[in-house]
């Protein structure tokens, strides 16, 4: 993971009518003519830049609050953290999750503890469960409510189609 802190460059712009050519006596705006000078400093603040980050929505994440536990949220954020695609599917790395690797990632030993807690994210909205073939193999995967968590600023139409429910429902 690649990241990076800068600092944030302040810029004022500044008002030319308050300066004036010392040789003919001109406002510097005159001169100028509708063009503009701003000073560039180094402020305060910094920004940090990473190649790998997950956007959460403060707003499901508190009406998730009040639905689920915190193992059950601690999960959302483990699954969160491998979203790929402009589909937002749960990845194990370059391939997707599958009911047994999900299950591992997440530290839950019993099945039908896994399956309650998918049960109820399902219901919830917050994960989309598909199954089709992928590599050859009848596998069930899993897409994650981008209006939760997603790591782009692009998304699926489709996928927002399949998660608008949600969206009105939690606000």
């Amino acid at each position: 993971m690649t990241s990076s802190v800068r600092k944030i460059k302040e810029k004022e712009r500044l008002d030319l009518s308050k300066y004036m050519n010392t040789e003919t006596g001109e406002p510097l705006s005159s001169e100028l003519q509708g063009k503009s000078i701003q000073l560039t400093t180094q402020g305060s603040s910094v920004m940090i830049c990473s190649d790998n980050y997950v956007i959460i929505d403060a707003d499901s994440f508190n009406f998730l609050k009040k639905q689920l536990n915190r193992s059950e949220l601690g999960s959302i954020g483990i699954m969160s953290v491998d979203l790929k695609t402009e589909l937002n599917v749960i990845y194990n790395n370059n391939f997707p999750h599958t009911n047994d690797s999900l299950q591992k990632v997440l530290g839950i030993a019993s099945n039908s503890t896994f399956h309650v807690l998918i049960k109820k994210l399902v219901n919830l909205g917050v994960v989309y469960q598909m199954k089709g073939k992928v590599r050859d193999r009848i596998m069930t995967f899993y897409l994650m409510n981008p209006f939760l968590a997603r790591k782009r600023k692009t998304i699926d139409a489709g996928l927002a189609e399949i998660f608008t429910t949600f969206k009105e429902n939690k606000l």
